[in-house]
């Protein structure tokens, strides 16, 4: 059963706008949401909104989304199209196929995904797109693992940066 809270004495802590799928809900079908979506539940199914999509710790969203702002916490998977920015916080988990504007990554955080970043023009849409294939297991670990004792590049223009420039210089 889907819990979907608009006015403001259902949600006392909330501002009373947009719904709300809770951690118990698990919906399927095609959405179409005017306003802010939270979502602690479960949906599977494209989701298309207007306002800011809000994935909880618990949540997840398995399908194409599209929203003006997007921040994860929880597990989102399927093709995503933030037209304004995506957060993917610490600890949230992202696959599929990102188109946005502005993204923000944290430290702890999973995305396994072909990221387009547009600088002008309009972002595409899901539906322009080719759905991803589905990762299973398989594909996981055929993916070769990160050697932990690579060196990490430095950013141009760090400190680093300039110290091996530097050095390279006086060899």
């Amino acid at each position: 059963m889907a819990k979907f809270e608009t006015d403001n004495a259902a949600g006392k802590g909330r501002s009373g706008q947009g719904s709300f799928i809770g951690t118990e809900c698990a919906l399927e079908g095609s959405f179409n949401f005017s306003g802010p979506l939270t979502v602690a539940g479960h949906m599977k199914g494209p989701v298309k909104s207007d306002g800011l999509v809000l994935i909880e710790a618990t949540g997840h969203i398995e399908g194409s989304l599209e929203a003006a702002i997007i921040v994860v916490h929880g597990k989102l998977t399927g093709n995503v199209t933030a037209h304004e920015s995506l957060e993917i916080w610490n600890e949230a988990v992202v696959t599929g196929k990102v188109f946005t504007r502005s993204i923000r990554v944290d430290a702890g955080s999973l995305m396994t995904a072909d990221l387009n970043v547009a600088t002008d023009g309009p972002i595409p849409t899901h539906e322009a797109v080719d759905t991803p294939e589905h990762i299973t297991a398989d594909t996981v670990s055929e993916t070769p693992a990160i050697d932990p004792n690579r060196p990490a590049s430095p950013l141009p223009g760090s400190s680093l940066a300039r110290k091996l420039s530097t050095l390279s210089e006086n060899q």
